[in-house]
């Protein structure tokens, strides 16, 4: 009996109604492990954020173009025409959960990341 490889296939969905609500299969980019904490985090409305999860804004406000979606499971979907942006953006994400950064250090490491893209 031969082994069947079966690939993941990932699906955004509504938190509130559990359907794709036009958001559909995500297709392409790349896919980070941050904690379950973290997801929990990046899914809140930013109204109500403990801790707020700044980098993500500031990466864009500073000219980058990017998707990204983030599951419960832990997982954190990054998509870009430019592959260099994806691996920025998933590393950030992965950078601020780790070392639990704040505000200030996110902008840090914003800067930090944009220098080193250029």
């Amino acid at each position: 009996m031969a082994n069947k490889h079966m690939d993941a296939e990932l699906e955004c969905v509504s938190s509130s109604t559990g359907k794709s609500d036009g958001l559909g299969p995500l297709t392409g980019g790349m896919v980070f492990g941050i904690s379950l904490g973290m997801a929990r985090r990046l899914m809140l409305p930013k109204s109500v954020q403990e801790g707020k999860i700044v980098v993500l804004e500031e990466l864009g406000a500073l000219g980058l173009q990017f998707d990204t979606a983030t599951g419960r499971n832990g997982r954190f979907w990054v998509d870009s025409e430019n592959t260099k942006t994806v691996l920025a953006v998933g590393r950030a994400i992965q950078q601020t959960d780790e070392k639990g950064l704040g505000v200030e250090d996110q902008k840090k490491l914003v800067r930090r990341i944009i220098k080193d893209l250029s």
